[in-house]
């Protein structure tokens, strides 16, 4: 059977900003995009079970969790779907800034999602005119409160216990110019998985996928073909 890759989108869900790496990544393997209802605000547990509802996960299934989906994988494993190797991008398996909670829960989070992003933060995010076109329908799907929402989770998200370490091998895909996400996010991944392998890529901001698709086609070619 052929190894398939499933993508989990980040914050918006809808899945359209994997636009550029479908692009790069043309017809090498089987790809999965998932999306998540943009009109629903779920928990980390709900939106695992939507995962399930679309995907047959088997031994030959990779899976991408970007930003805020590697949330979601983390619950995927937690309840032992089967999986070739797990890689996250730009992501983390708790909230990547210790002060979110605090702000996520006093800030009007819903008013801001569909305003115009102001020039520093598209800088200091890396965010192109491409991107900003990508980002436009994505922010006009989801509901102001869902990706509030989202946020929150991705605040109150806390480091677990395991019992013992994930066998399937790991890999992160790491923007080196990610101001969103620290480092400590990837190295993280170590105390949950056995393996991790961990790609840094230059010139890249938080939204590696869409700014850097052809370099991180390459990578995903390498793990998912060998």
């Amino acid at each position: 059977m052929a190894t398939k890759l499933v993508l989990l989108p980040g914050l918006d869900g809808t899945g359209l900003l994997f636009q550029p790496l479908l692009e790069a990544l043309g017809a090498a393997f089987p790809v999965q995009v998932i999306c998540y209802p943009p009109d629903q605000c779920l928990s980390v547990e709900a939106l695992a079970a939507q995962v399930r509802s679309q995907v047959a996960f088997d031994t030959d299934t990779v899976l991408l969790a970007e930003s805020f989906s590697g949330l979601i994988a983390v619950e995927l494993l937690r309840q032992g779907i089967p999986l070739r190797s797990v890689i996250f991008c730009a992501s983390f398996a708790s909230a990547p800034h210790p002060w979110l909670l605090k702000l996520a829960m006093h800030l009007p989070l819903e008013r801001w999602w569909r305003l115009p992003l102001p020039e520093s933060l598209l800088r200091l995010l890396g965010i192109d005119a491409r991107l900003q076109a990508l980002l436009k329908p994505a922010r006009e799907q989801v509901l102001p409160g869902v990706a509030a929402y989202r946020l929150r989770l991705i605040a109150a998200a806390r480091p677990f216990a395991l019992a013992q370490r994930w066998e399937i091998p790991c890999h992160y895909l790491r923007a080196v110019n990610d101001r969103a996400v620290p480092e400590r996010c990837a190295d993280e991944l170590r105390r949950y998985f056995a393996h991790v392998e961990i790609t840094r890529i230059a010139q890249s901001g938080h939204f590696l996928l869409q700014t850097q698709p052809a370099a991180c086609a390459a990578v995903l070619k390498r793990l998912v073909l060998h």
